[in-house]
């Protein structure tokens, strides 16, 4: 009787393994068109079987929605996700248990495919934020904005890079230029 278990325990960390272990380019190749995962755990010798997860996928291979569930099996949250022909994501889109929006994300590219703006609305689509991403002639990033809906400035970060184009720092600054956190980058070669 204990060897059952062990086997199936087995059997599906091996299955999720396998599931988790597909990447974009396996789930286009093999024209995968979504992948639901449920997890099977053992207490007090009975069975108990729930929903993880659910994702669904376009002809590329994106994530266009995807479902996540709690340990007791019900609903967490649902995100659905829309793409370019570059495969960049424009639009995600955040729902409640019965379908509701609760948050929708647009997103804008240049033609180097470097994000360029993204505004935040919520469930009545009124602005939360905008952030707008500025580049340099390297293509690198070298700034964030964040505004709100009447363009007030929320935050700002600023990326410095060595020589090598490798970024070495990312400052963020609150709406009055207070610096509020600085992250540092170290190579090792």
């Amino acid at each position: 009787m204990k060897i059952k278990p062990f086997i199936l325990l087995l059997l599906l960390t091996t299955f999720n393994t396998f599931l988790f272990a597909q990447n974009k380019k396996e789930v286009k190749k093999f024209k995968i068109k979504s992948i639901s995962m449920e997890t099977i755990e053992w207490a007090d010798g009975k069975e108990k079987i729930h929903k993880t997860s659910y994702q669904k996928y376009d002809n590329s291979g994106n994530i266009t929605e995807e479902t996540d569930y709690n340990k007791d099996g019900t609903f967490k949250k649902k995100e659905s996700h829309t793409y370019n022909k570059n495969n960049d994501v424009t639009e995600e889109v955040i729902f409640d248990e019965k379908g509701a929006i609760i948050k929708k994300t647009l997103s804008e590219y240049n033609s180097n495919k470097d994000k360029t703006l993204e505004i935040v609305y919520d469930n009545k689509v009124k602005m939360l934020e905008k952030t707008q991403f500025g580049y340099n002639a390297k293509g690198e990033k070298i700034f964030e904005l964040t505004t709100d809906d009447k363009g007030a400035i929320i935050k700002k970060s600023i990326y410095t890079y060595d020589k090598n184009s490798l970024k070495i720092e990312k400052k963020t600054s609150d709406d009055k230029g207070n610096v509020i956190s600085t992250k540092k980058y170290t190579y090792e070669y």
